[in-house]
């Protein structure tokens, strides 16, 4: 009986390590000004490969695996407030209440002239044979809520002071009765995207499966870059998604070979960026200085 009794304690120890593998721990994001939710807040720990967004009304689940330690930080950010940065140690499995302050922000004023502007298309403009993709699924993942918060773009050449009117990009693959994005503008620098260059969510929706060319009105948000920037990265970031049937996956925009351009990803909100040489069929239209 006794070594049955030990059998048994070493089984149980056994399970119960294996189930305190992952942690999950929720809570919801309000804003410090009017208390209001916020939405598609980017929550990550640098370079862990851990990261998602809030919901639509606010509230979050992130899963935290064993070898996150308790001095780890985790990273809350949101364009046009503070950033808040809570050590896993002081958040609770649930009813986290996280408040984000408003920060003030001061832009660079672009002067155009606009006797001279010039109607220019910046990045890829074809799909060529259609022959390359570029998939947001990937292997490893066992669910598409993994997805939250990837980020997929590339590189595009400015050397103009613009003023950005579409964001253009064409659809291969789609399984999805609705999907939401967000839209991503960033300097780079040392080669890899670095600031956002942008002061406004700009977060668009697909439905019903819909493919092909793509446009998002950039017109109202007054987006002004100055020819010092060079180089930008443009990317779009899985916010939500409605799967059309139980085994929809798939959502892949074209691609091609090409040394002249860089597709930068990464899995999570604060993950670092990886890239390769290649080109997406993605493009911006702009009225640009002369």
């Amino acid at each position: 009986m006794k070594r049955i009794y030990t059998i048994t304690t070493i089984i149980f120890l056994c399970l119960n390590s294996l189930f305190s593998q992952t942690t999950s721990i929720s809570g919801k994001i309000i804003s410090e000004e009017n208390n209001a939710p916020l939405s598609y807040v980017n929550i990550g720990i640098p370079n862990k490969n851990l990261g998602t967004v809030s919901r639509e009304d606010g509230s979050f689940t992130l899963k935290l695996p064993r070898e996150i330690v308790e001095k780890d930080t985790l990273i809350f950010s949101y364009i046009g407030y503070e950033t808040q940065k809570i050590a896993t140690s002081k958040l609770k499995t649930s009813g986290n209440e996280v408040i984000l302050k408003p920060a003030k922000t001061y832009l660079d004023e672009v002067v155009l002239e606009t006797q001279e502007l010039k109607a220019k298309k910046i990045g890829r403009t074809n799909t060529g044979l259609g022959l390359m993709h570029y998939n947001f699924y990937t292997a490893d993942e066992k669910d598409v809520d993994d997805r939250l918060s990837k980020e997929l773009g590339m590189n595009l050449k400015l050397r103009r002071n613009c003023r950005l009117e579409k964001f253009n990009f064409a659809v291969t693959s789609n399984d999805f009765k609705s999907l939401k994005f967000r839209i991503n503008i960033y300097n780079i620098k040392n080669n890899e995207p670095d600031s956002l260059l942008i002061s406004n969510n700009i977060i668009f929706e697909l439905k019903d499966k819909e493919n092909g060319w793509q446009s998002v009105d950039l017109d109202p948000y007054n987006i002004y870059l100055k020819e010092e920037v060079e180089e930008i990265m443009v990317s779009i970031q899985w916010l939500e998604s409605v799967k059309a049937e139980k085994d929809s996956k798939y959502f892949a925009i074209a691609a091609s070979q090409s040394p002249f351009h860089k597709v930068y990803f990464r899995n999570k909100a604060m993950d670092s960026w990886a890239s390769q040489t290649g080109s997406l069929s993605m493009y911006i239209d702009a009225k640009c200085d002369k």
